[in-house]
């Protein structure tokens, strides 16, 4: 049964300690020839599980990349492709720093893992440019029970990909999914602010599930599906990264570089579309400076500036969604 909005200011929330993932997450590998199998348990189950399917010299390119990076910060020794943490603190907020440029983006378009994408989506992909970055250290501080498809209005027939470079085991803190329940809306409380937590009696307790993710896996998640990053009380790091994809004959999200703008407008050079210029309203969903934050239609003319980079959703000559682009 779907829920109605959710309007409670006083309903406790959902913590992420709160989650017990007591169930197993099931492998799709024998539906991923067979695309309306393969559909219809993305829509009952709410998620994808595919086994070691892409290419694994490509994961470990990405993984060495990614490594790398957490090794410039000292959190892991350079050259080691495990990812023991060396103790040092992470600085936090580098999710969609620019050090990791372009790691999804090689991995995903590599041309194996191109095909495998394409039985995914069920025509050709390609990727939206939101993508954030995982180099979690043990014990971090954990994130929300959230539903990706709240905070993106206006995407639409997209699919968000979350891949571990590195094995993930129960007690490295991978994703756990509240299976089944995308078919009932979304839980997030309007009630309350920002980030509008889930709250804690909406959601089964039995219907969490998680497994162990290995280097190769590809775990596809429905926008609806609740879903949170478990702890991580190993003693390495989590090196993951959850990217979406998208028709590549009609993407709704492209990427694209501020021109000018007005109150009321903004004009811009979108990827593959060229120049544009789309009105503003109280209704568009506003994100370009911190993408966990929607910020005022009536300052838009103070923070927004010339040169930045956007992703871009519209309806026809309308922006439904401004959000600070992470092309990965």
């Amino acid at each position: 049964m779907s829920v109605d909005v959710i309007n409670r200011p006083d309903a406790p929330d959902l913590h992420v300690q709160d989650v017990v993932a007591a169930g197993e997450l099931e492998s799709c590998n024998h539906l991923l020839d067979d695309p309306e199998a393969l559909n219809r348990f993305y829509e009952d189950k709410g998620y994808i599980l595919l086994r070691g399917v892409f290419d694994q010299g490509s994961v470990a390119r990405a993984r060495d990349e990614m490594l790398a990076v957490a090794a410039q910060m000292g959190l892991v020794e350079p050259g080691d492709p495990t990812g023991k943490w060396t103790g040092k603190p992470s600085v936090g907020g580098m999710e969609e720093s620019d050090l990791y440029a372009g790691i999804a983006g090689r991995l995903i378009e590599d041309p194996a893992n191109q095909s495998v994408m394409e039985k995914i989506l069920g025509e050709p992909a390609c990727s939206v440019p939101i993508v954030q970055y995982r180099t979690y250290p043990p014990q971090s501080k954990l994130g929300t029970v959230h539903q990706d498809g709240f905070y993106s209005p206006g995407i639409q027939d997209y699919r968000p990909v979350w891949v571990s470079l590195t094995p993930c085991t129960r007690d490295m803190g991978g994703l756990a999914l509240a299976v089944g329940q995308n078919k009932r809306g979304y839980f997030h409380n309007v009630g309350k602010p920002n980030p509008f937590p889930i709250p804690n009696d909406v959601i089964p307790a039995e219907s969490w599930a998680t497994t162990d993710y290995m280097p190769g896996d590809v775990l596809i998640v429905h926008p609806c599906t609740p879903h949170c990053g478990l702890a991580n009380n190993s003693d390495r790091l989590r090196i993951s990264f959850d990217s979406r994809v998208q028709s590549a004959a009609n993407p709704s999200a492209v990427a694209a570089t501020v021109k000018s703008f007005t109150p009321t407008t903004v004009t811009v050079d979108a990827d593959r579309v060229g120049e544009i210029t789309l009105n503003i309203d109280e209704d568009s969903y506003l994100r370009p400076i911190n993408p966990g934050v929607r910020e005022s239609f009536d300052d838009f003319v103070n923070y927004m500036k010339p040169g930045m980079r956007l992703v871009v959703v519209r309806d026809g000559d309308r922006a439904v969604m401004l959000r600070k682009a992470a092309e990965g």
